[in-house]
């Protein structure tokens, strides 16, 4: 096997276009991976390609990079051919707004398959043939975990279109000045986030309170769905009022002070494509126990704890052995889970898209 090194050299300027209208909604999930993705890469260039982002203007992607914004209008939504040829066109997610018209590479994200747990099957079926059309489009494909990729092979017909697995980056924003929230005082605590909806199956976190007498549970996100109301319904009804806390939506110093301060993390859910705050949570160094479905074992990898089921007697015996493990040795432990998370950068996620993109239009050259 040859060691040279392979350089791939544009003997023009390619076009690329990366569609990152979701930062219309800049604090959702896909808008805050979609904002990163075009901060990182913006970083990452250097002037090798001609650079679009699709998208509203106002969003301040960087300033180290030249970059022209393309705006978007329900010509160009509903009518592809009115778009514009790029050499390369990026679709940051399964269902994008806007597609390129019939001219343009196109790299199709695909981040999960959530729809076929949270739709009732006439709905998930229209979800299912919508993202076979995107599949179809689509030149490439690049999933956000393995857990993920054998999903899309198992439901969807991919003919002989390449399938690249690219773990999403992630960062934990420090903030030194954050200050530690009213609803916490000086209590011990759990913690968890994640937007209200039974896919996450935060109730089962509920009834472990009784077993930790001295710890409040912070249960950050969304709360203005019915999932929410049975969550508060299940407080009351277990006489937990004021240890498990619902504060909503947070900021992000918020949630760097909660990540940096909870005793662990629990993350019970069910459908992950791929679980964002599990890494958040590792790289503050914390314990993160998880359930051990879909993408969690992938990610959480062997430096976090598995519920083999959600019994609540089983889950508080794990959740006491673990914690007193990781108490014996927390330092060494702390820096193991660390060095997981790392792996997870920005750096190495834009990299590889580079790899990749570099491969699509760029001539290699030994």
């Amino acid at each position: 096997m040859s060691d040279a090194i392979i350089i791939y050299v544009c003997y023009t300027m390619p076009s690329l276009l990366i569609d990152i209208y979701k930062t219309n909604d800049i604090y959702s999930g896909l808008g805050q991976f979609s904002y990163n993705f075009a901060k990182h890469l913006c970083n990452a260039l250097s002037g090798k390609y001609e650079l679009h982002f699709l998208g509203k203007s106002n969003i301040q992607i960087g300033k180290n990079c030249q970059y022209t914004f393309v705006p978007v209008n329900w010509q160009k939504r509903f009518f592809p051919g009115f778009n514009k040829k790029y050499d390369l066109w990026h679709s940051l997610h399964q269902f994008p707004s806007h597609k390129p018209g019939k001219h343009s590479l196109h790299i199709l994200t695909i981040h999960d398959l959530n729809f076929l747990i949270e739709k009732k099957t006439a709905k998930a079926n229209k979800y299912m043939n919508k993202l076979q059309k995107n599949i179809d489009r689509a030149d490439v494909l690049t999933v956000i975990s393995e857990y993920t990729k054998q999903q899309v092979l198992l439901h969807f017909t991919i003919k002989n279109k390449p399938v690249y697995t690219i773990y999403n980056g992630v960062e934990l924003s420090v903030f030194p000045e954050a200050k530690v929230p009213d609803y916490i005082e000086d209590a011990n605590f759990f913690f968890t986030i994640g937007v209200f909806h039974p896919k996450k199956n935060f109730h089962v976190l509920i009834p472990l309170m009784h077993s930790f007498p001295n710890m409040k549970l912070v249960i950050a996100g969304n709360k203005n769905t019915a999932y929410a109301k049975k969550i508060e319904a299940l407080i009351y009804s277990n006489n937990l009022k004021g240890r498990v806390i619902l504060p909503g939506e947070i900021n992000d110093k918020e949630k760097y002070w909660l990540y940096t301060n909870c005793k662990a993390f629990l993350f019970p859910s069910i459908a992950e494509g791929f679980g964002l705050p599990v890494i958040e949570a590792m790289l503050a160094g914390k314990p993160v126990f998880l359930s051990k479905y879909t993408s969690l074992p992938e990610i959480g990898g062997s430096v976090a704890y598995y519920w083999e089921n959600f019994n609540a007697d089983h889950m508080t015996e794990i959740m006491h052995k673990q914690l007193k493990e990781f108490q014996k040795n927390s330092k060494k432990i702390s820096g193991e889970i660390i060095r997981h998370a790392q792996k997870f950068s920005w750096n190495t996620c834009i990299q590889q898209y580079l790899k990749l993109y570099d491969n699509l239009l760029c001539q290699e050259r030994d």
